[in-house]
């Protein structure tokens, strides 16, 4: 049995907004027949998310022209549970409101604005042109009873109960089989759908600063199922344990120093503190504390006073728990302390994340670093654009831990998600101006690189491998054309091999493009693989 995150409901108000489901046949931005991912099970974790701006009118009733974007804000919320229902959520925090305008409509008031919100879509595959929402029209407190009541039982996840108005914004399916909305109950509007410019990919956590004291320090923070629950069934402490035993295991031969020195099997409430010390084969240190609290939102003084002294130095912070309707998120991203230069990963790993964040944790990283003013270059944040599993939360965590330990064979943050459960749709935000590249070094002192060519045959299965020199910081496009089907792959500092790689667009034919940004100076590699029986194929490489 699955234990998801549910979100509890701490806050004294609810947000509203729905969305419908897009119809079979709907056109997508992605209708060339040349773009088709081949489907033969080689699915790539790095494109789980493509992030899309929606744009649409809305309108509703409230009962009062007092703050008016939070009656606007109430009914958005409705989002997160029906763009669950397509793999995806948007960021409520990055919402653009514009022509917000308010009249009276009987003992109401009608409001009506245009929106745009930043979405993580889930169905890469499937990106539409347009996007029908449909929204609950009554937002007075009267109004959100009485939807509640109506539609509690049938127009929500089908593994939801003891819905109400409270709670129903979370698991809210109007395209469910059993949902039939009176039209006086809601209103629909149909939003455009453009891809993002926030998308960015092959971007690599910051290894150099990770690791330039030599130490990697990992805070660990796992969150109860249930609130003062003490038994090793509960799903938090279980996940809680899985992850020391996994941490005993994965550092047992890395001279290992455990505090307490002996560590049992399941030691739940009677250890919410485990320190791990190890040292890697080259000198370099780990160092791991795993906390277990109830919910760090009640966690009391004692668990902020050493939040604060773990997170001035911490290289990755993962929590593990219920999001809290976003309370528990926000009263971590509240907490902590930071010093100028440090370099962190935040991990958020509970329920629709990605819809709970704001900038508060960006903002406190620029506020030390005056030559950070966005808070961006010290600061990568993590987060799900879907609902997180106690049973997983512990693995997430770990692979974080493994991929950053793996300092001889970086991974960008996409190969890290591969080894994540797919259904959390996992992202990083704030990656965009990482600097790390594998291989990288001092700008090169050469002539204006003028590209390449390669033509030739492939075989199925067979490989064809080239190299740039040491290319400057910029950006470089890697254009594949010819008959049958030959496949792209193109990786930055190292050979590319079949399951290591940046870029590998994989469709069907042997017409594919990878386009490269180098924040630093780097050797980009890539390489020609034969899927068809035999391809004739041209490589073109150059500055873009």
């Amino acid at each position: 049995m699955r234990n998801p995150l549910h979100i509890a409901l701490a806050l004294g108000f609810v947000f509203y907004v729905g969305c419908a489901e897009s119809e079979e046949g709907t056109p997508t931005i992605e209708a060339s027949s040349s773009d088709v991912t081949k489907s033969d099970g080689k699915d790539d974790s790095s494109l789980e998310a493509v992030f899309v701006d929606m744009r649409f009118s809305g309108e509703l009733l409230t009962s009062s022209t007092w703050n008016v974007d939070s009656s606007i804000e109430t009914q958005l919320l409705y989002t997160i549970g029906h763009l669950n229902g397509d793999n995806s959520v948007g960021r409520l925090d990055k919402v653009d409101l514009e022509n917000v305008q308010t009249e009276r409509d009987g003992e109401l008031y009608r409001v009506t604005y245009d929106a745009t919100m930043q979405v993580a879509w889930g169905k890469k595959d499937q990106i539409p042109a347009n996007y029908t929402f449909t929204l609950p029209k009554d937002l007075s407190n009267a109004g959100q009873d009485k939807f509640a009541e109506l539609y509690s039982k049938t127009c929500v996840d089908f593994g939801a109960s003891d819905v109400d108005a409270g709670s129903m914004w979370y698991y809210y399916r109007p395209a469910s089989y059993r949902c039939n909305l009176a039209e006086s109950d809601i209103i629909k509007t149909e939003a455009s759908v453009e891809i993002s410019s926030v998308n960015t990919t092959g971007k690599y956590p910051e290894y150099h600063k990770v690791w330039e004291d030599d130490v990697l320090k990992v805070v660990a923070i796992f969150g109860k199922y249930k609130d003062h629950a003490t038994s090793s069934s509960d799903a938090g402490i279980s996940a809680y344990n899985s992850f020391l035993r996994t941490m005993q295991t994965d550092l047992a031969q890395m001279s290992l120093v455990t505090e307490p020195a002996e560590v049992p099997y399941n030691p739940g409430v009677e250890l919410p503190e485990v320190v791990f010390n190890a040292e890697l084969a080259d000198g370099k240190r780990v160092e791991i504390v795993a906390l277990l609290v109830d919910n760090v939102r009640e966690a009391g003084p004692e668990f902020t006073r050493r939040y604060e002294e773990l997170s001035t130095k911490a290289d990755l912070i993962a929590y593990n728990g219920h999001a809290g309707l976003g309370a528990n998120i926000r009263a971590l991203a509240s907490k902590g302390k930071w010093t100028q230069g440090q370099y962190a990963i935040v991990f958020m790993n509970g329920c629709d994340t990605y819809a709970y964040i704001d900038g508060s944790l960006f903002e406190a990283h620029a506020a030390v670093n005056p030559d950070d003013p966005t808070g961006t270059k010290h600061l990568d944040l993590v987060t799900n654009a879907m609902p997180a599993f106690f049973r997983e939360v512990s693995n997430s965590t770990v692979q974080f831990i493994r991929g950053l330990m793996d300092v001889d064979q970086p991974k960008t943050f996409e190969q890290i998600f591969a080894g994540v459960d797919s259904s959390q749709v996992i992202i990083v935000t704030g990656e965009q101006d990482n600097e790390f590249v594998p291989g990288g070094g001092e700008e090169p002192e050469v002539e204006a690189w003028q590209g390449l060519e390669q033509d030739g045959a492939v075989a199925k299965g067979e490989e064809v491998r080239v190299e740039t020199p040491t290319l400057p910081a910029g950006a470089y496009q890697f254009v594949l054309s010819g008959d049958n089907d030959a496949d792209l792959y193109v990786r930055v500092g190292n050979e590319p091999t079949s399951d290591a790689y940046d870029c590998r667009p994989y469709k069907a034919g042997s017409e594919e493009l990878c386009v490269v940004e180098l924040p630093a100076p780097a050797k980009i590699y890539a390489m020609v693989q034969g899927y068809a029986t035999s391809s004739n194929f041209k490589l073109v490489a150059a500055p873009r």
